[in-house]
């Protein structure tokens, strides 16, 4: 995804209304994270008049977004020059030259000159860009580095390459036993760094696939692969677990719990404001009466109904407006997303019928990167359809007698 930090269409629509709503204000501080070279060299433009809201534009290599000379010639953070003294908002110091950084202690390179960094192999260098505060009012909007290092992630130091740095199944068993990439052994990531060089142990995968898989898809091309990656991790995060009790004359409660079994940051992350993790629940008995709806997407609009419980946050503009405008954000009235190796419970209710012998209750966790009206309105009527991915699905039916559930609990065991 980082190739695509720039020419990603959500992000330029929503960076191009930025733009003219602050009169310029975030054309610099969008684009150091987005196209660091663009910003350092100036050559990033802007056309009011391209596309729905408006277009940046940039030469050469600075349209290519986050590409590889971007991060291999970074050599330290400037922590201590941020207005918040946290890392944050492009906080990377680079070094354009013949010299290129990694974390390899012994490369030698036919194009260039190596050299090792340490902070290559730390998720400080990742905080650069994955903590974000408005450039006015210093609020928090985007705090992934920070969600991973209060986590027990952090505490057992596994850094944020060592899950997106390699493929799914690695991720897996680093999030399961808590244990870095280079010492798991049943698993083999060895290879070549590049055509002609040794073979190495540990080779690191540069996809950088996280939970975006809207735009992979919409890109197309090769980015096709980088969806199919997307679907895999969304799907090897969570769990859910069921517990129904009964409250008398055939009333029930359903308890799900949400597990975020496998993310090293908060579940969902990043711009919580407008992602959408959801719970679904449908609760039928055996002949076919629907007891409980919750969490449908409706299949006109492709958007959630009132009342879904929806897994991110609630941001408001200095008036205490809603709001998904980055720019306009002033603080979170709520906050409802579910930290690494923790959970959320939600609870819903149903009534059996006396004749009920049976019921089936479903659990589906879905994710979006954003609802179908924000798509609309950024891209255009119609122009994308928002993908609705289940991350997990649990159904279990469920015997009754004497309009009462026997058996109530259970448990996803996907994982």
């Amino acid at each position: 995804m980082h190739a695509n930090a720039f020419k990603d269409p959500v992000f330029q629509a929503l960076w191009a209304l930025g733009e003219k709503a602050t009169k310029g204000k975030t054309k610099n501080h969008c684009a150091g994270c987005h196209s660091p070279i663009g910003t350092v060299t100036d050559s990033i433009t802007f056309d009011p008049n391209k596309g729905e809201h408006g277009e940046f534009q940039a030469p050469g290599v600075a349209a290519k977004g986050v590409s590889c000379d971007v991060c291999h010639t970074i050599s330290a953070t400037n922590i201590l020059k941020t207005k918040t003294l946290e890392h944050g908002n492009s906080s990377f110091e680079m070094h354009p030259g013949p010299i290129k950084r990694a974390t390899l202690k012994n490369s030698n390179s036919p194009f260039h000159a190596t050299e090792y960094s340490e902070l290559h192999n730390s998720s400080k260098f990742c905080a650069n860009c994955h903590n974000i505060f408005h450039p006015d009012n210093d609020f928090p909007i985007e705090r992934t580095y920070d969600e991973w290092k209060y986590s027990i992630y952090a505490q057992n130091d596994i850094q944020c390459m060592d899950c997106h740095m390699v493929p799914v199944e690695m991720a897996i068993k680093v999030a399961d036993t808590l244990t870095r990439p280079h010492k798991i052994k049943d698993i083999d990531l060895s290879g070549v760094a590049a055509i002609g060089g040794p073979v190495r142990s540990l080779i690191h995968d540069h996809g950088f696939v996280g939970g975006n898989a809207v735009i992979s898809k919409a890109l197309g091309g090769n980015e096709s692969i980088n969806y199919t990656e997307s679907i895999k991790r969304l799907q090897n995060v969570a769990s859910l677990e069921l517990e129904v009790s009964a409250r008398g004359r055939g009333l029930h409660n359903v308890m799900v719990k949400v597990n975020n079994d496998r993310a090293g940051h908060n579940l969902p992350t990043s711009l919580t404001e407008v992602r959408q993790v959801w719970l679904e629940v449908v609760a039928i008995d055996d002949q076919g009466r629907e007891l409980l709806r919750s969490g449908t997407l409706d299949e006109k609009t492709n958007d959630l109904p009132k009342n879904t419980t929806i897994f991110n946050v609630t941001a408001v503009d200095k008036n205490g407006k809603h709001t998904e405008f980055p720019w306009e954000i002033t603080r979170f009235t709520t906050t409802n997303t579910i930290p690494p190796r923790g959970y959320k419970k939600v609870n819903y209710a149903f009534t059996l019928f006396s004749d009920s012998h049976n019921v089936s209750i479903k659990a589906t966790l879905h994710y979006r990167s954003f609802s179908q009206h924000l798509a609309d309105f950024l891209l255009g009527k119609g122009k994308v359809k928002v993908p609705d991915i289940e991350m997990v699905t649990l159904e279990k039916q469920y015997p009754v007698k004497n309009q009462q559930v026997i058996d109530n609990h259970s448990t996803d065991n996907s994982h």
